[in-house]
């Protein structure tokens, strides 16, 4: 059995996940009250089952008010047929139900946990500090050649020390999108390069390209840093909210940490060391 769900199952799904806490058989009938909008062989449709299922996402939404009601009468009798033909209690069924209770009260957990969170000025501005602290202010601008072998990236390399225009060589030879443009890499910060050829530009001076071949995962590269500028941190108005989903990613690991730490965890399976 395939356990993807396409969507209209997954809605039938969820009607059956939401059957878990309802009666466990079809005789057991439950008393509408007066938000009770249908009943069908015994279960109501509540005003509330209505407004929870127009909130899926992925459901669909009719025009007509009507329609909704509809699909929760059609799906209700799809459960209850499911329950009698015994389709609840088959295995993957409910290793699938498992895994959507799973998911949905996870996420609700992290969900609240997060909306309950506030963090003082104080906070914010310590963790600002500390990333204004770690933040790279230099920014560089380079050229660079991407060739398949070190061998190739040796010859461009003689070229140049042979006084070859760097542009017009990654133009002839560079395999990089930046080829046309001679090239050229345009400002980036540190960061936004991979740890090798990030470490080849910082170890350049302005209009000196690497003597020998920088190797990545993309291949080989011959590298011209052209300049260096200095940039300020943005201000922490305009940083704000990144700063407090740091703060709420760290103090959330934290709970997940507090979980695990106060949990027994065994492994049956797991051989002893």
């Amino acid at each position: 059995m395939d356990i993807r769900i396409a969507a209209p199952l997954l809605l039938a799904a969820l009607v059956l996940l939401s059957g878990c806490e309802r009666p466990d058989t079809l005789q057991e009938a439950v008393a509408p009250d007066a938000e009770t909008l249908v009943v069908i062989n015994g279960m109501p449709i509540t005003r509330a089952d209505v407004f929870a299922y127009t909130g899926l996402e992925g459901a669909p939404a009719p025009v007509r008010p009507d329609g909704v009601m509809e699909e929760l009468i059609n799906l209700e009798l799809l459960r209850q047929e499911a329950i009698a033909q015994g389709i609840d209690q088959e295995t993957e069924i409910q290793i699938i139900l498992r895994n959507m209770e799973i998911g949905l009260l996870a996420s609700e957990v992290i969900e609240r946990r997060a909306r309950e969170m506030t963090f003082s000025e104080a906070e914010i501005q310590a963790e600002y500090d500390a990333q204004v602290a770690a933040y790279s202010s230099v920014e560089y601008r380079a050229r660079h050649i991407l060739v398949d072998d070190p061998e190739e990236a040796r010859q461009v390399i003689a070229a140049l020390e042979d006084d070859g225009d760097f542009a017009e060589l990654a133009a002839t030879h560079s395999q990089d999108a930046s080829a046309p443009e001679g090239g050229d890499l345009g400002w980036f910060a540190p960061g936004q390069m991979i740890p090798a050829f990030t470490e080849a530009v910082e170890a350049l001076e302005p209009d000196e390209f690497t003597r020998e071949p920088v190797q990545t995962r993309f291949g080989w590269h011959v590298i011209l840093l052209e300049d260096t500028r200095e940039t300020a941190p943005p201000p922490l108005d305009e940083v704000r909210t990144q700063i407090e989903e740091i703060l709420q990613a760290r103090a959330l690991r934290a709970f997940m940490d507090d979980l695990r730490a106060a949990a027994e965890i065994e492994f049956p399976l797991r051989p002893e060391q």
